[in-house]
This record gives C-alpha cells, structure tokens and sequence, in this order.
C-alpha cells in the first residue's frame, strides 16, 4: 500500500469510527461525487467555469464529510490537501497539467487571493505532489 492509501483507509476508519474495518469497496465509494466533479474540468473551456468546478469539488468534499459526520467539521489543510490529492488521482484527469496551466494563465487576477484562488493553489500542490511522486 502506497502512504496515501494508508492514509486515506485511517481517514475513513475515523469519518467511520475506529471500530468499523473499512472494506475496499467503502473506499471506492468514498467522495465518489467530488471526483465526478472534478473530472468535470475537462468539459469546460473558461477559467472562470473550471475554478467553478473546482470549488464545486470542494462542497462535495466536505458535504460528503457532513453526511458521514452528521455535524459541522471545520477543516484545516493538513486534512483538506491528503483528500483532495485523493480525489485528484481518483479523477484521473488525463491532461491536468494542461488544466493547470490554462487557468494559471488566463485567471483574473483578482481571483487569486480569494476563494477559488486558495482552492485552485491546492489543485496545482497536488498537480506538483503527483509530478515529484512519478519522478521518485
């Protein structure tokens, strides 16, 4: 098992509650709708739509974690980026370096510090996380 599979098996199990064995089909299951989501960026040709579709993988993300949770959860990067990075090799999103540089370059300014900016610098850690992983 890679780390990131062992990680996300202890995330589920704690969503789940230590107790519970997480079976393999649980883990394929998990956040399944934000990686629908996300593969989503392919379809869409303006930065503007593909930040959308960014932050719209975000809300599954953590709407999924409510459902699971059935409270409020506050989440704090060191538990947001392993998920999302998760949810990033799940969509396997065939030209993600591309989608990454199309928005990097064509995104309004002023869209960078906000939001969608913090979301879409989390899409390219993990788009940079998976290129020094392939290398190693």
């Amino acid at each position: 098992l890679s780390l990131l599979q062992i990680w996300i098996t202890r995330l589920v199990g704690s969503i789940l509650g230590e107790n519970r064995k997480v079976s393999s089909s649980t883990k394929d299951a998990c956040f399944a709708s934000a990686v629908e989501c996300l593969q989503q960026i392919s379809t869409t040709f303006t930065p503007a739509d593909k930040l959308k579709v960014i932050q719209q993988t975000f809300e599954e993300i953590s709407q999924n974690v409510l459902e699971t949770l059935q409270e409020d959860f506050l989440w704090s990067m060191d538990d947001l980026f392993p998920v999302f990075l998760y949810v990033v090799l799940r969509a396997r999103i065939r030209n993600l370096g591309s989608e990454v540089h199309l928005i990097e370059d064509l995104m309004d300014p002023y869209l960078q510090h906000g939001e969608q900016g913090i979301m879409f610098t989390t899409l390219k850690a993990c788009y940079y996380q998976i290129q020094h992983e392939k290398l190693t």
